[in-house]
């Protein structure tokens, strides 16, 4: 069941990192072009910012959310890593997955709350609801806490992933 629920994960993070690619491409290219019509072009476009602004905030938080799957986010990693006998290695493992989860938690139930907030929140430049950009804490926080599910899965059954930011140890442990 476990390989099942990675193996969704998997796809998961496949099409985040294509969703993730798009958003970078899309604040590239709308900054540039606000510089390009700021200074020669002199077009009167103000829904660009927004969208830019809007396009931003989803980059953020997605890939904030994609680094939690490659345990990319600040932790214990000292203590851990200089703790070599497997369960105490374990514990402290699953506390700095589980206060991911505590605080991701938090960030979907804040998240919702601003997303239904949202809805009376009109951009000005775009006329869309807030409630686009919002929305991005909420899915964030959801797909983090997907990706700590299984972090903490894999650690209570043995199999714990190894960190991408840890090229040493990719060969000796199973990752993905």
């Amino acid at each position: 069941m476990l390989d099942a629920y990675s193996g969704a994960l998997n796809r998961l993070e496949w099409l985040l990192n294509w969703i993730i690619i798009v958003f970078y491409v899309l604040v590239v290219v709308l900054i540039t072009f606000q510089v390009v019509n700021r200074f020669w072009l002199h077009l009167p476009i103000i829904w660009l910012s927004d969208l830019g602004v809007i396009c931003f905030i989803w980059l953020g938080f997605l890939t904030a959310a994609l680094a939690i799957r490659h345990q990319g986010h600040f932790r214990m990693s000292a203590l851990i890593d200089a703790i070599k006998a497997r369960r105490p290695h374990m514990y402290l493992q699953l506390f700095a997955h589980l206060c991911g989860f505590a605080m991701f938690g938090l960030l979907l139930w804040t998240g919702w709350g601003m997303v239904t907030a949202g809805l009376r929140e009109i951009s000005p430049g775009l006329g869309l609801p807030m409630s686009w950009a919002y929305a991005s804490l909420f899915v964030s926080a959801l797909i983090a806490i997907c990706f700590l599910v299984e972090l903490i899965w894999r650690e209570i059954v043995g199999r714990p992933l190894v960190p991408i930011a840890d090229p040493d140890l990719l060969g000796e442990k199973e990752h993905g």
